[in-house]
């Protein structure tokens, strides 16, 4: 059993991890599973491979990971995100579209803009998967009715980690679904057993361990992990004022609406005892300032 705790959903350790030079090899693995098509580390060039401390404190995650597969002409951007913080989709195009658009020279042909592939790890649930046992989305643009594909330039993969925290390991357990319990911070003796059926994962676990030995690294991971804890806990927080509020607001729409239906149910019995009594239509419309309408949808009720 490991003799530290990192916390594999800290982005400053899931980069140092998966998006160094010396680390081509474990991120090379996982996006051979993600992709299901095998990705040599020679194939890999890491377009952003720096750790900067100035981004160490920031609320969001800005320590992801780009790529570029020359074998297959594609880009590939990978992110770790732990916190819903709204709008996961229109972010996710916009950094796609960002990415996609960012190398082609003014005047340049487009056929030259690389197929662009984002593929995002949630530490939330994001859709209603119909199978509930399903964790890994893949979603590209195609016509509605005959699934006829617009492009294959465009490719979205999102997997949701809590949908594998309660995964049993057996002898079938998928590899990818391996990688995601190691992400899922699996200690002990199942982490053991997946350490030996996927042997990168044992790789990744002595990178870690390095670079959790390292007083500088060290220091930059513990500032990135109580941002990331403060961030998330801010979050939370305006989530729950928020539902209070909303209740509140919720309570007095409500006894103002009861307050209002008094009010109309009251005009009605009037209206009706005038009009038993022989009054016109229009004197009672007049005096109790209901609507023809309004009368009628009462006098049914």
């Amino acid at each position: 059993m490991e003799s530290y705790r990192v916390n594999r959903k800290n982005d400053y350790a899931f980069k140092r991890i998966f998006g160094q030079e010396d680390t081509k090899d474990i991120l090379a693995r996982f996006l051979s599973l993600v992709l299901d098509v095998e990705i040599r580390p020679e194939e890999l060039r890491l377009l952003n491979p720096a750790l900067p401390s100035k981004y160490i404190t920031g609320k969001s995650s800005v320590l992801d990971i780009m790529a570029e597969h020359s074998a297959a002409h594609e880009k590939l951007h990978i992110e770790l995100q732990c916190v819903n913080e709204g709008n996961t989709e229109r972010r996710a195009m916009y950094y796609w579209g960002r990415a996609f658009t960012e190398d082609l020279p003014v005047g340049g042909n487009y056929s030259a803009l690389p197929r662009m592939i984002s593929i995002l790890i949630l530490d939330f649930r994001l859709f209603k998967w119909r199978d509930q046992a399903k964790y890994h989305g893949v979603f590209h643009i195609s016509d509605d009715e005959e699934r006829v594909l617009f492009t294959d330039a465009l490719e979205i993969h999102v997997i949701e980690l809590p949908r594998l925290m309660k995964r049993k390991l057996d002898d079938g357990t998928d590899a990818l679904v391996l990688w995601g319990m190691y992400l899922n911070n699996i200690r002990g003796s199942v982490m053991d057993m997946i350490a030996r059926r996927e042997p990168m994962i044992r790789r990744a676990m002595t990178v870690e361990e390095a670079f959790m030995q390292s007083a500088e690294e060290r220091r930059l991971y513990d500032i990135r992990e109580r941002t990331r804890l403060d961030w998330s806990n801010a979050i939370s927080v305006a989530k729950q004022r928020g539902e209070k509020t909303g209740r509140k607001k919720g309570e007095r729409v409500g006894l103002r609406k009861g307050r209002r239906e008094g009010r109309l149910e009251g005009r009605l019995e009037i209206a009706r005892k005038m009009l038993d009594g022989g009054a016109s239509l229009d004197y009672v419309l007049n005096l109790t300032g209901l609507t023809r309408e309004e009368l009628a949808q009462g006098w049914h009720t």
